[in-house]
């Protein structure tokens, strides 16, 4: 008992209440005696909180009080709890320029084999809203993920847009197809008020960014061309058409 108090007695508020939500846990899946006796092995072997959450799930089997059900329960509990830690942080972050897009797309098509387009929804603000893979296959699959992609930016307000696919042959360099989806995408994009910020293509250790070699702009600037072009057509047809007043 003295070593319980004195632990008691160095333990933090913070700690305290991990420690009680650890226990409440624990109750749920061993009766109250045992759930006492799990608590106090993990903290006689692993230290604190921390080194409960450190923890593999088959050291935690072998402790004091423990059964593997209950390992096994409280690892699925911390990992939930990780993941929405990891969703907040990552809600948090914004994403300014190529480098900061890449850090957070990376991971997405890390040991991909095959072609997967990513998604990065971003706020007035330069926020991240959503971070996701849009579509697995080719880019060149335009229709089947641009509808979804409008959608999505609907959905969450976005005002901005980050599109990343990988090149699994190991070469980042964009090839016509990469040249035409973008168009398509910026012009999707530009009729609900949204923009794209950039196209990154992953290979390997090798990336390309489309703002940061012109590309972007060189595309946004032809779809405005286009569009002005359009609209001056519109109007010289509209005057032509008009019937002349009596």
């Amino acid at each position: 008992m003295g070593a319980k108090r004195r632990r008691a007695e160095k333990t933090s508020p913070g700690e305290k209440r991990r420690l009680g939500l650890l226990r409440e846990a624990l109750e749920y899946v061993l009766p109250a005696g045992q759930a006492e006796q799990a608590l106090a092995g993990m903290l006689d072997a692993l230290g604190s909180f921390g080194g409960v959450a450190a923890a593999p799930e088959g050291e935690l089997a072998r402790l004091p009080g423990m059964t593997p059900g209950a390992a096994h329960f409280l690892r699925l509990t911390l990992e939930l709890a990780r993941a929405c830690m990891e969703d907040e942080a990552e809600r948090l972050k914004r994403v300014m320029d190529a480098r900061s897009a890449v850090e957070l797309f990376r991971p997405k098509f890390m040991g991909r084999k095959t072609e997967a387009v990513g998604l990065m929804l971003l706020d007035s603000r330069k926020g991240l809203l959503y971070n996701g893979i849009l579509n697995e296959g080719s880019i060149g699959a335009v229709p089947v993920y641009i509808r979804r992609l409008v959608g999505l930016c609907i959905q969450h307000d976005a005002q901005a847009v980050l599109l990343a696919h990988n090149h699994p042959s190991g070469q980042a360099a964009p090839s016509q197809e990469d040249i035409v989806v973008t168009r398509q995408v910026q012009a999707a994009l530009m009729s609900i008020d949204a923009a794209l910020q950039d196209h990154i293509i992953f290979a390997g250790e090798d990336v390309m960014s489309f703002r940061d070699c012109g590309l972007l702009a060189s595309a946004e600037a032809s779809l405005i061309r286009e569009r002005r072009e359009e609209m001056e057509a519109a109007r010289r047809q509209a005057e032509e058409l008009s019937w002349p007043e009596p």
